[in-house]
């Protein structure tokens, strides 16, 4: 079952959803500290943030969830047709977004489309991918931290943990 959390503070978009994502378990946070304190006990597979919810621009949201939790997580941004929010910024963050008003087919396609598997992963055989990828990124960062400069350990970090999420999400 897939675990997806919104963020809102009205019911719009709990009331579209209610009864109609069968594969989910949906929890509604209404207060951004609450959804900080949750994130990891919860590990969603979808976020969905109305722009209403004034705890946290929309952008900044994206920013930190792709900074410190997780490259590939589905973030999906509810906009107001009068929205002011940058939709090519949101799109560098990865999220993708639907402006209000809602529709209840739209925003299930877009909240299934996303979960679908990846076209690139079934490249990866399964047997291959369990066999070869049995180490983990401390081991990985151990063996190449003597042989790399100080200021692309972070970079390589960043980029095997995007790597290491991917195998993760091919194997839940």
């Amino acid at each position: 079952m897939y675990r997806l959390i919104l963020l809102e503070k009205n019911d719009v978009i709990s009331e579209i959803l209610k009864d109609t994502l069968s594969n989910f378990s949906m929890k509604k946070i209404t207060n951004i500290d609450e959804f900080w304190v949750n994130y990891s006990r919860i590990n969603p597979n979808y976020l969905i943030l109305d722009e209403n919810f004034n705890d946290i621009d929309p952008l900044e949201f994206c920013r930190i969830i792709r900074e410190k939790y997780s490259f590939l997580l589905p973030i999906l941004i509810v906009l107001n047709f009068y929205s002011t929010v940058d939709l090519e910024k949101l799109k560098s963050l990865g999220a993708d977004y639907l402006v209000k008003p809602l529709n209840k087919e739209e925003i299930v396609e877009k909240i299934e489309s996303r979960l679908k598997p990846s076209r690139v992963l079934p490249i990866l055989k399964e047997k291959e991918t369990t066999e070869r990828f049995q180490i983990s990124y401390e081991e990985i960062m151990e063996k190449i931290r003597p042989i790399i400069k100080e200021e692309v350990k972070v970079e390589v970090s960043t980029i095997l943990r995007q790597f290491l999420e991917v195998l993760e999400r091919k194997n839940v």
